[in-house]
């Protein structure tokens, strides 16, 4: 009898493992990247700017985007050009032409006075680097 339970135990198991609960799995492919036929990513705002914030304040903001391009868009990382900035996560699936995506970051002021810092997207796009900027001043008082 106990051995019927662990063989039935192990088997639900390894058959949930199996079982996926996405909706919209949309694999990367061979046929999706066309480079002669490039995706554009076009970004509602490319500076942020966050006027007036605090020493040690955090401002988050959400970089919104759409692919113009006629084929999908692979964004194959974000990285943030120091410390202070936090990537909280992006798109990873591919992004069809006309669809939307965001790029939510937070931003914690170290250092008073003017700052400007920047994130690197880098995807199927051409050019292959996207830059995006946060900019302000920091009040140290």
């Amino acid at each position: 009898m106990k051995k019927t339970i662990y063989f039935l135990l192990i088997f639900s198991v390894a058959l949930s493992s199996c079982i996926t609960d996405k909706l919209d799995d949309r694999p990367i492919t061979a046929d999706i990247i066309a480079p002669e036929n490039p995706p554009s990513m076009k970004f509602d705002v490319d500076v942020f700017e966050f006027d007036t914030i605090a020493l040690g304040a955090t401002v988050g903001y959400t970089f919104k985007f759409e692919n113009l391009g006629p084929s999908p868009l692979l964004i194959h990382s974000v990285k943030a050009a120091c410390g202070c900035t936090v990537l909280k996560e992006w798109p990873k699936e591919p992004i069809l032409e006309g669809e939307t995506g965001e790029i939510p970051i937070e931003f914690t002021s170290k250092k008073s006075g003017f700052t400007k810092k920047y994130i690197s997207i880098l995807a199927n796009t051409k050019p292959a680097t996207t830059k995006l900027y946060l900019q302000g001043y920091v009040s140290g008082i």
